[in-house]
């Protein structure tokens, strides 16, 4: 096929119209047909499939097919090859062991052949199969994105493919996994941007409601949030905004309960009085009296002079009590005569002093509960829960992070004076994935401390975020499909009831140390293989230096 010039010469001229065609596909089906007839044409092969990679799932799937007749229908997930079983690489399946190779993988007679299940192949009503070929495509990265297979190939010589033909074949494939990559990336930009469209139209509308339903401007500037159950809370937030009622903000930690109690003061008829915050859980019991009530001078020793409590310094605007769950019983009862006579007596004082203070409470306890165990006062419940609010947890409102995301990092860049930056599609999805127990208080600092962990003028990776969250990528699965596949075949050998944090990273230490070897000590190499920065191969070879011989 390739020893005649004039044959050469026109197999280069086709293979040049196939290059310049796959360039400018747009569409999948397209692409596929472009990939399979040109495949077929040089092996002469009866049938070729193109199977895709499913990262959700981690398994191959036919997407296309094509015989001497034309395209072949396909349903819908047909031939999915798993490619992990029992926590392991499948070699079994000849599509799989291509993509775990990266290298073109022949069988001239399946028959004869007992390396591989074929299995899929052979059976009635299925086309009598000889041969089979797969080639891996792998894209820029050698990251496997998909495998062509050919079956009956006629342009075997003595059971393998010319030399040169093979050369033509893998130099083909590896442009067709560009296009391929390219064609999937359009199509997921297209799919996004749709969604984004639909998810704009119906802010808008949501937005539009919201501002018939609020009559008066009011502004939460520093409340970041445009899910529904935001939108509840704003709801409810703008009736309770032009009142003096005392308002009992529960949620978990972390979920921002000051914001919303100080967004409630700011917009508000008290906005030009003070707004004084006090949590009644740090302090002890005898010094969060004196912060709350004052006292008189001489009321105890040490006191050399009076000191205005905070329910009085408050006098006109508003008292925060954050966590009141945890307030002492004693104080329980001193605050309720507070909200029922609205005065205050200081400590050693012989009388009391009136005070317009509005109270709003927060705490993440069930008080409910806390009222059935005897730790919290029923009546004094009733007396601040007269307008209560439920802030919900970052994990109910996952469609916030990526706002969130934007407001901390520009207060981080800003903070630490760093260029502006974003996070990938990768570390995104990992934080959308993450429970947040911390919630809004534990995305900030994650935020923050991606930003300091990046490169200059890189997006935030998987690898800047803490090991539970930018971790949970399977790491079989993700490891095979970078290079260096089978020896993700050596990690079993740690699985000896460690804990998986451990296990993890001792397999991560052996395959650097693997890869460092096979490619000469090369770190700059070595991280781009392993699909990391220089910089954060660095820091891993540091930090498993001593419990491995990692150089």
């Amino acid at each position: 096929m390739f020893g005649d010039d004039r044959t050469q010469s026109a197999m280069l001229e086709q293979i040049l119209k196939i290059t310049v065609a796959l360039a400018t596909a747009r569409k999948k089906d397209r692409l596929f047909r472009i990939v399979s007839s040109a495949l077929r044409s040089l092996t002469g092969a009866e049938e070729a499939r193109v199977h895709v990679f499913d990262r959700t799932h981690q398994d191959l799937h036919v997407e296309y097919a094509e015989t001497d007749e034309g395209p072949r229908p396909v349903s819908r997930g047909a031939g999915k090859t798993p490619l992990i079983v029992d926590g392991k690489p499948n070699m079994a399946h000849i599509c799989s062991y291509a993509a775990f190779s990266g290298k073109l993988t022949l069988v001239d007679d399946i028959s004869k052949y007992a390396g591989f299940d074929f299995s899929d192949l052979v059976g009635p009503g299925a086309p009598a199969v000889r041969s089979v070929l797969a080639v891996p495509l792998r894209n820029h990265n050698e990251t496997t994105i998909g495998v062509l297979q050919l079956l009956n190939i006629a342009a075997i010589e003595n059971g393998a493919l010319p030399p040169a033909l093979e050369q033509v074949v893998a130099a083909f494939a590896s442009q067709a996994a560009v296009a391929l990559e390219n064609v999937q990336l359009i199509h997921r930009n297209e799919e996004l941007i749709e969604i984004l469209n639909h998810t704009n139209a119906k802010l808008e509308e949501e937005n539009a409601a919201l501002r018939e339903r609020v009559a008066a401007p009011y502004s939460f500037d520093n409340i970041v949030g445009q899910s529904a159950a935001m939108q509840d809370v704003y709801a409810l937030m703008h009736k309770v905004l032009k009142t003096d009622a005392t308002v009992l903000i529960t949620g978990e930690t972390g979920a921002g309960k000051e914001l919303i109690a100080s967004a409630i003061h700011y917009n508000g008829a008290r906005k030009s009085k003070p707004f004084i915050a006090q949590n009644c859980a740090a302090l002890p019991e005898n010094l969060l009296e004196s912060e709350l009530f004052g006292y008189e001078k001489g009321a105890f020793t040490g006191a050399d002079r009076a000191k205005k409590g905070l329910i009085t310094e408050a006098d006109g605007g508003a008292l925060f009590l954050d966590e009141i769950g945890d307030m002492p019983l004693n104080l329980q009862s001193k605050l309720l005569r507070v909200l029922q006579e609205r005065e205050v007596r200081p400590l050693g004082a012989t009388a009391s002093r009136k005070v317009n203070v509005r109270i709003i409470a927060a705490t993440h306890c069930n008080l409910q509960a806390k009222i059935k165990e005897g730790a919290f006062r029923e009546d004094l419940y009733y007396r601040l829960a007269v307008f209560p609010i439920n802030l919900p947890p970052l994990r109910e409102r996952k469609e916030d992070i990526p706002l969130l995301v934007r407001h901390f990092l520009a207060q981080a860049e800003a903070s630490h004076g760093l260029p502006s930056a974003d996070f990938s599609p990768a570390a995104m999805d990992a934080l959308m994935r993450h429970d947040f127990p911390g919630n809004i208080r534990e995305l900030r600092n994650i935020v923050e401390r991606a930003v300091l962990m990046r490169e200059a003028d890189a997006p935030v990776m998987p690898e800047h975020l803490p090991a539970e969250i930018g971790g949970r990528i399977d790491v079989a699965a993700s490891a095979i499909f970078r290079g260096g596949l089978v020896q993700v075949q050596t990690a079993p050998e740690y699985a000896d009831g460690r804990p998986l944090k451990e296990q993890v990273g001792r397999f991560e230490a052996a395959l650097i140390q693997a890869k460092l070897k096979e490619l000469g000590g090369n770190k700059t190499k070595t991280a781009e293989v392993l699909g990391i920065s220089r910089r954060s191969l660095i820091d891993k070879i540091n930090r498993f230096s001593k419990a491995f011989e990692v150089t």
